[in-house]
């Protein structure tokens, strides 16, 4: 009985401290100019398993993180490592994006991506595997657009592309690439959406 009562002294403790870090680390990068200024935390979750629907009950997008605390005032949320879910309307593989940080704005209206970003949608009867990586990301998920104006990466069956800045329309799985655009192709790694019968 006394190892439970310290067992979960110790998870409170740690749940607590995450809290507080999260908090110094929000003050710390969302507020750089404004030291005075404070967001109050009126919510945390833990394993967070959030599903989006369109108006016809159609999934539309997923977003998974192991914590979150939402700040009531502007109706957004930090995230840890956050994995995020794009479906599409005519059953393609859907778009999953990775980070390190995440933060919503207005609920899920646009969710930023930090760190480590990774877009990636394997390979299916319409489209090749497909990887982009950046180190920062806007999405949109209603409209399924994404967006950034840092350096991207983007590697399809034997094309690496590199640029400044991006738009990625994602149910349309197109994708412009604003600036500075270099690509390499290897044709020996290069793959066929799909084989003919």
């Amino acid at each position: 009985m006394i190892a439970t009562k310290k067992y979960y002294f110790i998870n409170a403790l740690l749940l607590l401290l995450a809290i507080v870090s999260f908090l110094g680390w929000y003050n710390y990068t969302g507020n750089p100019g404004n030291a005075k200024t404070t967001a109050k935390i009126d919510a945390f979750a833990i394993d967070i398993d959030g599903m989006q629907f369109d108006v016809l009950g159609q999934k539309q997008g997923e977003l998974k993180s192991p914590k979150l605390l939402h700040f009531a005032n502007d109706d957004s949320s930090l995230l840890t490592t956050p994995r995020l879910t794009l479906y599409s309307k005519d059953n393609k593989a859907p778009w999953s994006i990775t980070s390190q940080t995440g933060k919503t704005f207005n609920g899920t209206e646009k969710v930023d991506l930090i760190d480590n970003v990774v877009i990636h949608q394997p390979t299916s009867a319409q489209n090749q595997d497909t990887t982009i990586s950046t180190s920062l990301l806007h999405i949109f998920p209603k409209q399924q657009l994404a967006n950034t104006d840092k350096s991207v990466t983007l590697v399809q069956s034997g094309v690496k592309i590199t640029s400044i800045g991006m738009n990625a329309y994602l149910d349309q799985k197109h994708v412009t690439l604003l600036s500075q655009a270099r690509g390499f192709y290897d044709p020996t790694k290069a793959q066929p959406t799909h084989s003919l019968s």
